[in-house]
């Protein structure tokens, strides 16, 4: 009995000490290159143009589809990758809504996008898909330091396009 009783209490002290001891438990990517591969993220848009009937010549007809394919493809990349401005007034009537306007505004910078596949359908139609691969660690510190820029009233990098701040938005 004395040996049972021993025993006991040694195995008891073995738990308690083994149940204090820091757990190590590691849920995330098992090396360096595993980190990096997760911080990579692929983008795949379609983008849509419409052939213009103002155009006499079937040739630019169906370049200028293509064109507005391709534009339309960058501007749903930089959407998602920097967002859109929104903009919208509501205006009411004696309590009844009267008008209602929303602006979308897109001020960015795309490099890098590859065109993966472009084709015409029967009508016309031009499409382009396309595919940008972006860091996430990087994009997160590139528009933390763009909002942080226009914080300080500036709007696009040394060299742009543009430096004030509603020039990019064609006023109708």
């Amino acid at each position: 009995m004395n040996n049972l009783l021993k025993f006991s209490i040694a195995a008891g002290a073995a738990l308690l000490i083994g149940g204090c001891a820091p757990q190590h438990y590691h849920s995330g990517p098992s090396s360096y290159a595993d980190t990096q591969l997760s911080d990579i993220q692929v983008i795949n848009v379609t983008g849509y143009g419409a052939p213009k009937s103002t155009f006499d010549n079937l040739a630019q007809r169906r370049l200028m589809a293509l064109r507005a394919s391709e534009v339309d493809a960058y501007r749903k990349i930089a959407e998602q990758v920097a967002g859109l401005q929104i903009i919208g007034d509501t205006r009411t009537d004696d309590f009844i809504a009267d008008r209602d306007r929303l602006r979308t505004y897109l001020n960015s910078f795309v490099q890098g996008a590859t065109i993966t596949d472009q084709e015409f359908e029967a009508d016309g139609m031009a499409i382009t898909t396309m595919s940008l691969k972006i860091s996430r660690s990087e994009m997160r510190r590139m528009l933390e330091e763009e909002r942080y820029r226009k914080a300080r009233g500036d709007n696009l990098p040394q060299g742009g396009a543009y430096s004030h701040p509603n020039a990019f938005a064609p006023r109708y």
